[in-house]
């Protein structure tokens, strides 16, 4: 039987209209792909660029920032030798660019502030006096039992031998899902190393777990750094106190409005207050020979921040941290803490970083 005429008419019109309908699927699937490629391109060159660019703006702002540095080493490597050593900032190292009479390029802004960290209690090692970090402690607001175990978890943390009264130290619980810790035995590195410690989360932070308003002023009044005595023209109020000492006593001596001595300390005499030393609570002094210093350099709404710890001593060469002086400004360079070339030993530069 011979098919009707129909049925061989209209096989032909199925078949194109499917092969069109592949093609045309086939180039939206192309269209589509070639899309997201071009799309994930696009954005990936978008990132790189704004990444090129902003690291492109921020090198005029470090290579000011660090020769703000040069010049302020060389203000303290110049105080040090007209004027009996670092004492405090009234010797003017406390403004360091006005000193030096130093001028930013145009278009740029810089501040340095120069901070003494002589003028706190330190933590590191041996320098650890227990009867000054206990008065601390109980100075600014903690209970006497709680910063015993403050100071012991602290003493079990960094020496190596120490027994631990109040706590097992062996091991630290396991904390904000961090595996079990093992007190390394040697000087903290960072104020966060001291968050580890569960006593010091219980008392000087906060639910969070960020330091709350006693953990601020016992940040304050310590530093990291290993120093055998307290500087007296900087210590605060917490410090003197800590130390045994007559705060009020010692605060109106270094006032340049209650006296009309120098208002800087170079000798223990200079204090004009009754110094006991016979407490055990830290040694007090007068020479500044930590320092810490914050350089903020802008230009429009870009800002580059560069913190340096410095210490007295371990001069490289010399005749280059003097003549900063002279010459305020610098070419651009590659800086590394090894192209400082001062009378003060770097400890640590952070960039952008508080």
């Amino acid at each position: 039987m011979i098919p009707p005429r129909n049925s061989f008419q209209r096989e032909p019109s199925r078949t194109i209209h499917c092969e069109r309908g592949s093609v045309i699927l086939f180039v939206l699937g192309l269209i589509l792909l070639t899309s997201l490629l071009l799309t994930h391109f696009i954005n990936r060159a978008h990132t790189e660029l704004l990444t090129e660019a902003r690291h492109s703006q921020q090198e005029p702002l470090r290579d000011e920032a660090y020769s703000a540095l040069q010049v302020t080493l060389a203000v303290l490597a110049d105080i040090e030798s007209a004027d009996r050593g670092l004492h405090a900032p009234a010797q003017g190292w406390g403004s360091p660019l006005d000193y030096a009479e130093y001028t930013s390029p145009v278009g740029l802004v810089t501040s340095v502030q120069v901070e003494d960290l002589t003028g706190r209690l330190s933590l590191a090692g041996p320098e650890l006096n227990t009867t000054a970090l206990t008065n601390l402690l109980t100075g600014i607001g903690c209970l006497s039992s709680d910063a015993d175990k403050i100071v012991d978890g602290i003493l079990a943390w960094t020496r190596d031998g120490y027994t631990a009264q109040y706590a097992d130290y062996a091991t630290i619980p396991e904390l904000d899902q961090a595996p079990v810790l093992i007190p390394p035995h040697r000087p903290l590195q960072s104020f966060d190393e001291l968050r580890l410690l569960p006593i010091i989360r219980e008392v000087l932070c906060d639910e969070n777990g960020d330091w709350n308003e006693r953990g601020q002023r016992f940040r304050d009044a310590v530093s990291l750094y290993p120093a055998s005595q307290t500087n007296l023209n900087t210590a605060p109020p917490d410090v003197i106190t800590a130390l045994g000492l007559d705060a009020d006593g010692v605060l109106g001596a270094r006032d340049p409005l209650s006296r009309t001595g120098p208002t800087v300390f170079y000798t223990l005499s200079d204090v004009r207050v009754p110094l006991d030393q016979t407490t055990g609570a830290g040694v007090p002094g007068v020479d500044a020979t930590q320092f810490r210093i914050h350089i903020n350099t802008q230009s429009g709404g870009r800002k580059f921040l560069l913190t340096a710890d410095v210490q007295v001593g371990r001069n490289q060469n010399p005749g280059l941290a003097a003549t900063a002086l002279d010459t305020p400004t610098s070419e651009p360079r590659a800086w590394t803490r090894n192209s400082i070339d001062s009378a003060f030993h770097i400890l640590e530069i952070r960039e952008n970083r508080e």
